[in-house]
C-alpha cells in the first residue's frame, strides 16, 4: 500500500515537472523581428509604361527595380512619386491595384535596410529604427541571423496586405528566426501602423502558433483608437509640419491610401465629440467619417472605409505578452476647423485653426493608452516628451526596449538551467521506480 501511494506521489512530481518544461523557453537569445509604421519602409518600383504619364514629360516611363520611397532622385519629381504611388480599389474584384504598369514592393524583405531608415542612401540623415538596430548589434544581435526587418507597402490596409502576401510572408519570416535560432521563441517590435498590422496578423494566428513562436510583442506609438491628424491628411493634406513642404503636396496619396481610414479615429473613444468643423457649420465626428469623406468626393476612400477601419476595431483579444511603449506631453492636434463653407471636390487649404491636447505629436494620449484593454498581460511604459517618431531616437526608449529583450533572454537563461536542474532531480528520482514498475509489468505478463 505505502509503495503504492509512494509510486503515485512520484508520477505526481513527475507530471508537475513536465508540465513546467512547457512553460519555459529553453534557448538562446529571442531573435527580434522589427516592423515599421506608416511610410516608416523603404519601398522600391518597377515602371513599363508604353505612354507615361505624357503630361510629366520628366517622368521615367521604363526602369527596373529602384527605390520609390524614400529618395532624393524620386523626391525630385513629385507629381511622377505621388502618380507612381497611387493605388486603385475594384469593387467589383475586392482587389487592390497599382497604377497601370508600375510594380511596387518593399525592399529588402528580412534584411535591415529597409527599414532602418527612410532613404537607405542617406541613413545618418533618415534614420528610423537606425538607433535601435544598432543598440542590438552592439548587443551582439546579427541581421538575417536572429535580426530581422519586415517592411511593408503602408499604402495598403489589412485586406490588401493580406492579398499581396505581407501576413504569409511574416508569417515565414518568423517561424524561420524560430527554427534558425533552436529552443527560442522571437519578439516582435512594431512601429505606429506597423503595430495594427501586427495586432490583425496575430488575432488571426491560433493560440497554439503564437504559444510555440511569438515570446513577446512591443508595440510603439500606436494609434490603438485612431488618430484625428489622419482626417486632416485626407482633407487637406499633411506636412507632418515641416515648414519647407506644402501642406498639401502628398494629399493626392493620402486623400486615396487603403491605409488612410484606417488610421481614422474610433467612434468609441471619441463619442460625440467634434473633430472636423467649417466655417459654414458643418461638423464630422468619429462617426461622420463616411459623410465626411463623400462630401470631399473621396469616393474610394468612403467605399474602403468599412473594410480598413473594421481591420482592429473594436480591438482584438491577443494572449501574448504585450509591452506598449509611447511618448506624452507633446501637443497634439485632434480638432481641426476649416475656413471653408462647406466641403467639396476642391481641396481646402490648410486649417484655419486647431484644438490640441496631450499625447505624441500624432496620436492622443487615450488612444495610446487604449493599449491596456488587450488585458492584464499588458505593461505600459510612458516616455514624456517623446514624439510619435522620435521616441525611436530617444535613448531612454531605445534602452527600455533593449533592456526588455534582454530581461527576456536573461529569464530565459535562467529558466533553462532551473529547468536542467529539476531534469536530474526528476530523472534521479524516478529511475529506481522506473525500474521497479518495469520488473512489476514483466511479472503480471508471465503471470
Amino acid at each position: 500500500m505505502g509503495s503504492s501511494r509512494s509510486t503515485r506521489h512520484l508520477a505526481a512530481v513527475a507530471i508537475v515537472l513536465c508540465s513546467l518544461q512547457d512553460l519555459v523557453t529553453a534557448g538562446g537569445r529571442s531573435p527580434v523581428i522589427i516592423i515599421p509604421g506608416l511610410a516608416g519602409s523603404v519601398l522600391e518600383e518597377k515602371v513599363n509604361q508604353a505612354n507615361p504619364r505624357p503630361w510629366y514629360w520628366f517622368c521615367q516611363g521604363k526602369h527596373d527595380w529602384q527605390v520609390l520611397w524614400f529618395s532624393l532622385q524620386a523626391a525630385s519629381r513629385p507629381p511622377c512619386l505621388l502618380d507612381e504611388m497611387q493605388i486603385r480599389f475594384d469593387g467589383a474584384t475586392g482587389r487592390y491595384h497599382n497604377q497601370t504598369g508600375v510594380e511596387i514592393r518593399p525592399y529588402d524583405w528580412g534584411g535591415l535596410t529597409g527599414v532602418a531608415a527612410l532613404d537607405p542612401d542617406a541613413p545618418a540623415y533618415s534614420g528610423t529604427y537606425l538607433e535601435l538596430i544598432n543598440g542590438l548589434k552592439d548587443e551582439g544581435y546579427q541581421e538575417r541571423k536572429d535580426l530581422f526587418g519586415a517592411p511593408f507597402d503602408f499604402r495598403l490596409n489589412a485586406e490588401g496586405l493580406q492579398q499581396v502576401g505581407f501576413f504569409k510572408n511574416l508569417t515565414e519570416l518568423v517561424e524561420g528566426a524560430v527554427a534558425g535560432n533552436p529552443g527560442t521563441k522571437a519578439t516582435l517590435i512594431a512601429h505606429s501602423m506597423g503595430a495594427l498590422a501586427t495586432t490583425f496578423w496575430l488575432a488571426r494566428k491560433g493560440d497554439q502558433w503564437i504559444d510555440a513562436h511569438i515570446a513577446a510583442f512591443i508595440s510603439v506609438s500606436a494609434p490603438w483608437q485612431g488618430s484625428p491628424t489622419a482626417l486632416k491628411g485626407s482633407i487637406s493634406g499633411d506636412n507632418f509640419d515641416i515648414s519647407v513642404i506644402p501642406h498639401d503636396l502628398l494629399r493626392p496619396l493620402q486623400s486615396t491610401a487603403p491605409s488612410g481610414p484606417w488610421l481614422f479615429p474610433a467612434a468609441d473613444l471619441w463619442g460625440d465629440k467634434v473633430l472636423v468643423e467649417t466655417r459654414g457649420g458643418d461638423k464630422y465626428r468619429a462617426a461622420d467619417a463616411v459623410k465626411m469623406l463623400h462630401d470631399l468626393n473621396l469616393t474610394q476612400q468612403a467605399e474602403l472605409y468599412g473594410r480598413s477601419h473594421a481591420a482592429t476595431y473594436p480591438l482584438p483579444k491577443l494572449r501574448v505578452p504585450m509591452y506598449c511603449l509611447h511618448g506624452s506631453n507633446v501637443s497634439t492636434d485632434y480638432a481641426f476647423q476649416y475656413d471653408v463653407d462647406h466641403f467639396s471636390a476642391a481641396p481646402p487649404p490648410a486649417p484655419a485653426n486647431r484644438t490640441t491636447g496631450d499625447g505624441d505629436g500624432t496620436v492622443d494620449i487615450r488612444s495610446l493608452m487604449a493599449c491596456k484593454e488587450f488585458g492584464p498581460q499588458v505593461k505600459i511604459f510612458d516616455f514624456p516628451n517623446a514624439s510619435h517618431l522620435g521616441i525611436l531616437q530617444q535613448k531612454d526608449a531605445v534602452k527600455g526596449i533593449i533592456d526588455l529583450i534582454q530581461t527576456g533572454n536573461t529569464r530565459r537563461h535562467l529558466y533553462r538551467r532551473f529547468w536542467q536542474s529539476l531534469q536530474q532531480i526528476k530523472n534521479s528520482l524516478l529511475q529506481p521506480w522506473q525500474q521497479v514498475l518495469a520488473s512489476r509489468r514483466a511479472g503480471s505478463k508471465l503471470s
